[in-house]
Parts: C-alpha cells; sequence; structure tokens
C-alpha cells in the first residue's frame, strides 16, 4: 500500500464511495490499480510512459480513460459506466467534488475474477457454447467498427514480429531453443514476403478495422450467463487497427495454449459462419504464429524483471509460447468431412464432435443458408433455387478453407444424388481424402427430435416437420460405395486411417 499515490489510499475507505462499499480488494498490472468496491469497479491508469503507452500526465490519464470508455462500450456497454474526476481539498479527496482534480478514473460494473473464462476453464467449469456466442458477437463488432484504408499495418506488423523475435533472441543463452528462434525467423521472412499482395488486398478490402486487439480468455468475463469482451486496447491504435482475423487468431491461439484447440476451432467455425470471410484463412497461419510470439515475449520481458524459479517459470511459459508459434508454421494434412442425412438427424452435433478430434472447421448449410439469404430476396428459405445458391456457397466456403490448409466438415442433407457428386469432384479436385458419413436414423426419431428443437427454439435449423415431409418424399437412401453409413450421432467415426 505504501506504493500507491495517496489520493489512492482514500479508495480503501468506503465514505468516499456514493453507494455501498464492502469487502474493498485493489488489484494492480503494471499499467493500472483497480478498486473492486461493492457492486462497482474503479480503474486508474497509472502514470507510466513505455513509449508505445503514455499516461504520464494527467491529461493522458483523462483523453486515455474517456478513450477507454467510448471503445469498450461498443462491445460491453453494461460493463462501462463511466468516467470520473478525483478531487483534492486540503487532506480530503472526492469523487467529482471541488477542489483540484488529480486524477481520472473509469467506473465499471464489478464482476468476479473467477468468471474471467480462463479461470472457468481451469476449474473444469466451462460451456463450449459460450463460444457460439462469442464468435457471432465478434462478427458483428468487427462489422460495425471502422475500416482504415490509411494505417500501414503491413510496416507494422512487420515491426512487432521482429521485436517479438528479437526478445526471444536475447534468452537462447537463458534456456529458449536457439534453432526454434531461427526456425521462427525464417519462417516470417518467407511468410511476410509471399503474403503482402494478399495482406494488401485484404486492407483495400476493408479487413483493416479498429478492433479488440487484446482478444483472449483472460478479457473475456461471464456476466449474468453470458460471456462478455471487455478491456481492448485504447492506449495505442497501432496495436488495435488491425486485420480482423488477426483479432480472431488472438482467441485461437489461446485456446491451443490452453489446450482445448476444440474450442478455437468451435469458435473460428462460428465466426465464419456469421463473417463469411473464409478468404482470411490464408492469412490465419501468420497471425497464429504472430500471437503466440506476442505472449512469449511478453513472458521474456516479465523474466527480466524476476530472480530465481520465478524467472524460470516465465521462461519456462516463454518457451511454450515459442514452441506453440513453431507449430503453427507447419503444414498438416487436410481432409473433407462431409456429414449428410434426413434433417433431424443430428448432423451438427457429430459435426461438434468432429470439428475438435480433427481440428476442422465446420461449415453449415443452415448457418449458410441464413448468411446469405439477404442477397436473395423474395426467395423462400427453404425451396429449390434457395437450396442450390446454398450448396454453391458451402461447397465454394470447403474450397477456400481447404486452399488455405485447414480441414472441413461439411454440414448438410447431401440428399440429392448431384450433391454427393459434387462432394466427390470437389475432394478430387483439392487432392484431398473424402469421408462421407450418413447418418441412418429411424423415421420416428427424426420426427420427435425436430419436435423438441423446435420447442427449445435454440436450433439454428428452420427445418419442421414439413420440411421432413417434402424430403422423405423425395428420398432414396444413398447407394455410393464411399459412403459410410452411421446409426448414431454420438461418436465421431475413427476409421479413416489418421
Amino acid at each position: 500500500m505504501d506504493s500507491v499515490p495517496a489520493h489512492l489510499k482514500a479508495f480503501f475507505d468506503a465514505a468516499i464511495y456514493p453507494h455501498p462499499a464492502e469487502k474493498i480488494e485493489m488489484i494492480q498490472t503494471h499499467i493500472s490499480w483497480v478498486f473492486m468496491a461493492g457492486n462497482y469497479a474503479y480503474k486508474f491508469k497509472k502514470p507510466v510512459d513505455f513509449g508505445f503507452l503514455d499516461f504520464s500526465t494527467l491529461e493522458k490519464r483523462k483523453y486515455f480513460c474517456r478513450r477507454e470508455l467510448e471503445l469498450n462500450r461498443r462491445i460491453s456497454p453494461a460493463i462501462y459506466l463511466g468516467v470520473h474526476s478525483i478531487s483534492r481539498q486540503g487532506d480530503h479527496y472526492r469523487l467529482d467534488g471541488e477542489g483540484e482534480v488529480v486524477d481520472y478514473c473509469l467506473k465499471m460494473h464489478r464482476f468476479s475474477q473467477s468468471d474471467l473464462l480462463d479461470e472457468r476453464l481451469k476449474r473444469g467449469d466451462f460451456d463450449a457454447a459460450w463460444m457460439d456466442l462469442l464468435a457471432c458477437d465478434t462478427a458483428s463488432f468487427h462489422a460495425g467498427s471502422a475500416s482504415n484504408r490509411e494505417i500501414d499495418h503491413i510496416a507494422l506488423l512487420c515491426d512487432h514480429i521482429a521485436l517479438n523475435l528479437e526478445a526471444a533472441s536475447r534468452h537462447t543463452d537463458a534456456g529458449l531453443n536457439r534453432h526454434t528462434i531461427q526456425s521462427l525467423t525464417a519462417f516470417a521472412e518467407r511468410a511476410l514476403a509471399q503474403l503482402q499482395p494478399l495482406l494488401e488486398a485484404r486492407q483495400s478490402a476493408d479487413h483493416v478495422r479498429h478492433c479488440h486487439g487484446d482478444l483472449h480468455l483472460k478479457n473475456i468475463a461471464l456476466i449474468d450467463g453470458y460471456p462478455r469482451l471487455f478491456d481492448c486496447i485504447e492506449f495505442n491504435d497501432d496495436f488495435s487497427t488491425i486485420d480482423t482475423m488477426s483479432d480472431v487468431a488472438f482467441l485461437i491461439m489461446d485456446c491451443d495454449a490452453h489446450g482445448r484447440t476444440d474450442l478455437g476451432m468451435r469458435f473460428l467455425s462460428r465466426y465464419l459462419e456469421c463473417s463469411g470471410d473464409y478468404d482470411g484463412l490464408k492469412l490465419l497461419p501468420l497471425y497464429l504464429f504472430y500471437r503466440a510470439t506476442v505472449r512469449g515475449k511478453v513472458a521474456c520481458l516479465l523474466a527480466d524483471e524476476l530472480d530465481g524459479e520465478s524467472r524460470a517459470v516465465q521462461l519456462a511459459e516463454a518457451a511454450n509460447y515459442f514452441e506453440l508459434a513453431l507449430g503453427y508454421t507447419v503444414k498438416r494434412l487436410n481432409r473433407l468431412f462431409a456429414i449428410g442425412g434426413l434433417s433431424g438427424s443430428g448432423k451438427s452435433y457429430l459435426a461438434l464432435l468432429g470439428c475438435g478430434e480433427e481440428q476442422a472447421i465446420m461449415i453449415r448449410s443452415d448457418a449458410t443458408r441464413k448468411r446469405i439469404k439477404g442477397n436473395y430476396p423474395g426467395l423462400e428459405l427453404y425451396g429449390r433455387q434457395m437450396h442450390i445458391n446454398t450448396y454453391n456457397d458451402i461447397f465454394e466456403a470447403a474450397k477456400t478453407t481447404i486452399d488455405a490448409g485447414y480441414s472441413v466438415i461439411l454440414d448438410a442433407t447431401f440428399i440429392d444424388s448431384d450433391s454427393r457428386l459434387r462432394l466427390k469432384q470437389l475432394a478430387e479436385r483439392c487432392s484431398v481424402p473424402l469421408h462421407l458419413f450418413w447418418l441412418d436414423i429411424e423415421e420416428p426419431v427424426l420426427r420427435a427430435r425436430i419436435e423438441q428443437r423446435q420447442l427449445a427454439e435454440s436450433d439454428i435449423s428452420d427445418a419442421d416437420l414439413h420440411v421432413l415431409e417434402l424430403q422423405l418424399e423425395e428420398y432414396k437412401k444413398p447407394a455410393e460405395s464411399w459412403l459410410e453409413f452411421l446409426t448414431t450421432n454420438s461418436i465421431w467415426p475413427h476409421r479413416h486411417g489418421r
């Protein structure tokens, strides 16, 4: 407490707050102090200047408090409440009082640190469906954020990667693998040169936007049962005006670092369903590599401030992140999976199982149909022409995804033999193995499932019993020899020679 400025010591006293303030606690980072009092939290910026971040003057702290409020209210207006001044009269300090203003703070709704998603994950108290909500909210946030065609985001990316790897190189004598760092440096030089035209094209197509910039599990809190993003970067637009795929990559990388690649792939799949940005996948390995090196660099910098066992722990964490980054530089064998069957057969549930097992991107016909419907006004959602348009789109997205180096799981009925032929042709054209699983489920079970999901009103599919009846009128059990029949959707099949 002795290191806390005098005006902040007043915030340990409940009398300064305009509301009940039980259990006052203070937490701090290298750039802020946060007082948690009652149902609220008050965040102060430390008077520091790190070059890329400068809170050294009163006016700058005022500006960045307001900036943090403005930017974060775009994504979590229920958390971020307002900016307040702290004034001094003699030896007394007040919020928004008369006298000399000595500081500013941001008022927020308080939430438990145990409800941060990284803490939830550590405790095993994590609902994977939260990733669906986060993906849709992130896609909507990106769509509504301001694009920027002026910032030299490529030069900034190159500089940031160079700084990350430079930090790693300084610690090879302290335990980091020299060969790993050399391989990462060679990858960065090669990838940045090869991808520069795409990086430029993405900016011209308005994919460089003002994003969150620090999108990882520790910056997501469960509030009233709903995962909410918070604490986006406000102190330097160079770190947050980025390609939207770079923003997405941070959370995917963080899931990988926590040993939950399945959550990252689920988030990615749902994000792509909402945004339609499958073209961005070609840049994803570069951005995953970049985000892992960012975390590696931060661990190196923290190690420099520590001694003994604490220093060793941080260096081990840095090494893990740089090894994770190396994994993103290696091309994997990708495959094309497809799950067919009548409505209600459980295709989407099986696809979710496969998403984690195969590290594959799911592409659902139901989600695609809803995303593109605005492009075809007047067409019946489940009509013949919309059916054709939907399949055209999912095959195009699948090809783009495979070309980017990722496995795909297509979730659609594939009732028409023509759609199954196109599936086979796609696999041949992309030179990837194909596995089509057909859920052969009894009709009474199909009807019961459709009725159940209509009552629950939680499924993306609008296919009702009428749609099932139309399917049954035309249905002929597939006869292709390369298709595999399944009688349950509860187990992902592993008989495809992985």
